[in-house]
C-alpha cells in the first residue's frame, strides 16, 4: 500500500471479480454517483473529489459516463485503458477523496497456476490489474444469484486478494427480491447466498442490490441511480445505493 498517511490520499474503492457479467460497472458508477452527490465541489470551478477510473480496454465507464450531460455528472471519470501510472497520480491528487475503479470483466489469470503462485500473470491487464490492487483501500467482490459467479467471486478473493492483504466486502448483486420466496422447503435466494459468505467467513454488505430493469437500461439512458425518473422502483433502487455507500464507507 501507498506510504501516504491516509488524510494526504484519496481511498480506492475497487469492483473486481473473475467473471464478467457480475455487475461491476454498474456498482462503480453508482457508487461514484452516491458518493458524489454527498461530497459536492467546495466552489463551482474546483474539481470534482469523486472520481470514477475504468481499466478496462473496452471502455465501458468511459462510454457510460459520456452519455450522461456534464452538468449531471456528480462525479469526474478516466479511463486508463491498461496505462501505467495513472492511478497513483490520481490518489496522491491533493483534491481527490475517493476513487472507484472498475476493472475488465475478465481477468488474466491462470487457473491452473500452483497454488502458491500468483494467477495474475504477466501481461498488459495484469500490470494494470497490479497496480490497483496495490492502491485499493477496500475491493468490491460482486456475488449474484447465478451460480457460475459463485467459483469465480471465490478465486478473486482466495487467489487474487488474500495473498495480497487488500481488504474485501462481497456484495449481493442482482438479487430478484420480489420472486424471493421461501417454497416447498427451500430458503430464500438471499439468505442461500449470505450462508455461502457465512461458510468461507467472507464480509458481505448488509445491503444486496436488487435487480432492476431501469438499472441494465441506464447506459444507454445517460442516467446514474441518483437521476432515474420518479417512481416506486427508482426510490429502492436508491436506498439501495445509499445503504451501500454507506458500508463502503464504514468498512474503509
Amino acid at each position: 500500500m501507498p506510504s501516504q498517511t491516509d488524510t494526504a490520499r484519496a481511498k480506492v474503492v475497487t469492483l473486481v471479480q473473475q467473471k464478467g457479467g457480475s455487475g461491476k460497472s454498474t456498482l462503480a458508477v453508482n457508487l461514484a454517483a452516491v458518493s458524489g452527490q454527498n461530497n459536492p465541489p467546495e466552489k463551482p470551478d474546483a474539481p470534482c473529489p469523486v472520481v470514477a477510473a475504468g481499466i478496462d480496454r473496452q471502455g465501458s465507464l468511459e462510454d457510460w459516463s459520456a452519455r450522461v450531460p456534464e452538468d449531471r455528472l456528480p462525479f469526474d471519470y478516466v479511463v486508463t485503458k491498461g496505462r501505467i501510472g495513472e492511478i497513483p497520480e490520481l490518489v496522491a491528487d491533493p483534491a481527490v477523496t475517493r476513487i472507484f475503479v472498475d476493472t475488465p470483466g475478465f481477468m488474466e489469470t491462470d487457473p491452473d497456476a500452483p497454488l502458491d503462485a500468483d494467477p495474475l500473470g504477466t501481461g498488459n491487464t495484469a500490470k494494470a490489474m497490479e497496480e490497483v490492487l496495490q492502491n485499493t483501500d477496500l475491493a468490491l467482490v460482486p456475488l449474484t444469484p447465478e451460480w457460475l459467479t459463485h467459483r469465480p467471486a471465490e478465486f478473486t478473493i482466495e487467489r487474487v486478494l488474500k495473498p495480497r492483504g487488500v481488504k474485501f466486502l462481497v456484495v449481493i448483486n442482482m438479487w430478484d427480491s420480489g420472486n424471493d420466496r421461501e417454497k416447498d422447503g427451500v430458503r430464500p435466494e438471499l439468505e442461500k447466498l449470505r450462508d455461502w459468505c457465512r461458510s468461507r467467513n467472507y464480509p458481505f454488505a448488509a445491503q444486496a442490490i436488487r435487480r432492476y430493469k431501469i438499472h441494465s437500461k441506464a447506459p444507454e439512458d445517460g442516467l446514474t441511480v441518483i437521476q432515474y425518473p420518479e417512481s416506486g422502483t427508482s426510490l429502492r433502487a436508491r436506498e439501495d445505493f445509499y445503504k451501500l455507500a454507506l458500508s463502503v464507507e464504514q468498512a474503509l
